[in-house]
């Protein structure tokens, strides 16, 4: 029983990659010019010093909103970096989490769960097959984002830049791949109990819009501050490793704690709920 239920998930989980594959390598390979892109830019930038000149004409209000994080970014090293947090960027990312992720409830809605588990399949097959997609696809999704960054600094970088370190884009690519499986453990949550995909990425993607506006005005609102450790995205602060701070553990561990807890919550009401 045991070998038919492995090759019943084996099968599961190749349907699905099946129909997600072309999705995420095609989106993948957007990251990969983008950040090619990125890189070409900065070196442009580098080349005509044009990074000191939009630096000396940053306005003093900006300068007291942002606080020192903002000059890091004008610079070869921080613009190379932004890719890694632009807010389009991230947007996006979480978007492709969370259509993997709720897979489960188009599973319901469109009945295929019923032809799903007719086979030696248990309800927690389904789950297993849903996270190692995830894990599968953020590791596609980044690993494009990395080698763009890679390949951009092998062919543009100017002479006398300072480049980016590779600890330093490995650390923020750790960072962000721990924010987006965050975001996937919660939208699978909600999916094992979800009819409708539709409502499911609604739901947890209105979430996380919530939670970057709430991290965002705790930068510059002390009111916010005290909801701020509530938001995933208040453990992603690359600013911090733009400024020379090292890789810490603390926030990966949050971040990866909670989609833990979210992936067990998922495991049990997907077992206990009516299909």
């Amino acid at each position: 029983m045991s070998h038919g239920v492995n090759r019943g998930l084996l099968a599961l989980a190749g349907h699905s990659a099946r129909r997600t594959w072309a999705l995420v390598v095609g989106f993948g390979g957007l990251l990969f010019v983008f950040q090619f892109l990125f890189v070409l830019a900065a070196a442009t930038f580098q080349r005509s010093q044009a990074f000191e000149q939009v630096a000396g004409l940053v306005p003093a209000f900006l300068r007291e909103a942002f606080g020192p994080s903002i000059l890091p970014v004008l610079s070869y090293r921080g613009f190379v970096c932004l890719g890694y947090f632009h807010p389009f960027v991230i947007a996006a990312l979480i978007g492709m989490t969370i259509a993997v992720a709720t897979e489960p409830a188009a599973e319901v809605e469109r009945r295929f769960v019923d032809l799903a588990l007719a086979r030696p399949v248990t309800r927690g097959a389904v789950i297993t097959r849903t996270a190692v997609l995830l894990l599968g696809s953020t590791s596609v999704l980044l690993g494009s984002m990395l080698f763009g960054t890679w390949l951009g600094l092998r062919v543009f970088t100017p002479s006398g830049a300072q480049p980016p370190s590779a600890a330093l884009v490995a650390g923020l690519a750790i960072n962000l791949a721990a924010l987006m499986m965050c975001w996937g453990g919660l939208a699978l949550a909600l999916a094992a109990r979800a009819r409708r995909r539709a409502v499911t990425g609604t739901v947890t993607g209105g979430l996380a819009f919530t939670a970057y506006l709430v991290d965002y005005l705790a930068r510059v609102w002390e009111p916010a501050a005290r909801l701020a450790p509530l938001s995933p995205f208040h453990y992603y602060d690359p600013m911090r490793r733009l400024l020379g701070s090292p890789l810490e553990a603390a926030p990966i561990l949050t971040l990866a704690g909670a989609a833990l807890v979210a992936g067990a919550l998922a495991y049990v009401v997907y077992e206990r709920r009516d299909l």
